[in-house]
């Protein structure tokens, strides 16, 4: 099969057999896709007929993926209205959950609205950073000793080498760590509006190649490789250093609930859902969990679908701590989500449906990133404020019954 431009996407070899390999490499064309589909149907013996069409344009995503067959339709849900009240968002926002698990979206609206008739949440940002780490690796520890001395005084240098590649990262520091006869080098950036996984790859990349040719630095005789990730940076793993230290957006968010409202909207008491909170916490610690929420991965993961995020980093960016306090009049309560590893331009980003839902809540343009890393830690502490009250209160497993997987087959 040839397309218009006559490139030769067949997925059959010269004995009419389908071959082995996925065809059409390298082609990001509508022939490419439907050539690698019919192969894929030949090698696999499925139907595969709701791949046949798709909505993508093959030739818009040479940047997303290779290979490409189809797209998977995921079902996407609004919840809210989220009352927010601080100084980037302010005024109900409604948010985009791609899930298939039910019971998700209808939680996340009723802790919102718990939060909206307590005054709304109120919401502040941190920092945001990135790091990535490399490593270089000497012969004897004293040269990597020396190397992990000098580094850091070269700074300046380094954040030149680093806006040759790109406008956008900049070099905020680089901490060394001595370990043996290897140095891991920490750098560490802001990416403003992009997540900034591979600009800072890239950065960092460029950057270690000025040090290596630095001969006063790293000495024939003593250097003996280097890579550009020793796996120390956090990227896409859940660690107790990103959570000490942030990696990516760190929010914060708060209200206090009156007890009139905890008690008809969430259906418990003050003193139920502090008690109960404390006792769902203590499993946590005693487990070993990083973090103590009840299931902040639900929120982010959502909205990270929905809105072109890179899926892979729900992992680390779920980490949340998520507190309960009795106060006079009601209950305290906060979310600390230490690294939303996310962007507002590139990547998925720019897909039209999730564009679509970026721009639906105002996350597109300057500034974009941290009013949706804001927004996801509003609507993360609504999704486990209405978690735990149903737990306490004994309704979780009757909420799943009716609207979740849990839901029975009809008799019928």
């Amino acid at each position: 099969m040839s397309s218009g431009s006559g490139e030769h996407v067949s997925g059959t070899s010269p004995s009419g057999r389908a071959q082995r390999f996925v065809p059409g490499k390298g082609l990001h064309t509508e022939a490419a896709r439907v050539s690698r589909l019919t192969w894929l149907r030949e090698v696999t013996g499925t139907a595969l007929g709701t791949l046949q069409h798709t909505r993508l344009d093959p030739e818009q995503l040479s940047g997303n993926i290779e290979g490409l067959v189809g797209s998977v339709e995921i079902p996407v849900g609004v919840a809210g209205p989220l009352l927010f009240d601080g100084p980037v968002v302010r005024g109900e926002i409604y948010a985009p959950l791609a899930t298939t698990e039910g019971a998700l979206v209808a939680s996340a609206t009723r802790g919102a609205l718990a939060l909206t008739l307590s005054g709304g949440v109120s919401t502040r940002t941190a920092f945001q950073a990135i790091t990535r780490a490399p490593v270089f690796v000497f012969s004897r520890l004293a040269g990597a000793s020396r190397f992990a001395a000098a580094v850091p005084q070269h700074l300046g240098e380094l954040r030149e080498k680093v806006r040759e590649i790109s406008r956008h990262a900049e070099l905020l520091s680089i901490e060394p760590v001595l370990l043996g006869r290897t140095v891991h080098l920490r750098f560490r950036y802001t990416t403003g509006e992009a997540a900034g996984q591979n600009m800072t790859t890239v950065g960092t990349w460029h950057a270690c190649q000025w040090l290596m040719g630095q001969r006063r630095l790293v000495a024939e005789e003593d250097f003996e490789s280097f890579i550009i990730e020793g796996n120390s940076s956090g990227d896409k793993k859940a660690s107790a250093q990103a959570v000490a230290e942030g990696r990516g957006t760190r929010v914060v968010a708060d209200c206090v609930l009156p007890t009139e409202v905890v008690e008809r909207v969430l259906k418990t008491t003050p003193d139920a859902l502090v008690s109960g909170h404390q006792h769902i916490m203590a499993g946590a610690v005693h487990s070993g969990t990083l973090g103590s929420n009840a299931n902040t991965a639900n929120i982010v993961a959502a909205v990270f679908t929905a809105t072109g995020q890179d899926i892979a980093c729900t992992h680390e960016s779920s980490v949340g701590h998520f507190t309960l306090e009795r106060t006079k009049d009601g209950v305290h309560a906060c979310i600390t989500l230490p690294g939303l590893t996310l962007g507002t331009v590139g990547g998925g980003t720019g897909l039209p449906t999730q564009n679509e839902f970026l721009a639906m809540m105002g996350c597109t343009g300057q500034g974009g990133s941290q009013r949706l890393a804001e927004i996801i830690a509003g609507f993360a502490l609504a999704l486990d404020l209405s978690t735990v009250s149903a737990v306490v209160s004994g309704d979780f497993v009757d909420a799943h019954e009716r609207l979740g997987r849990n839901r029975p087959p009809s008799s019928d």
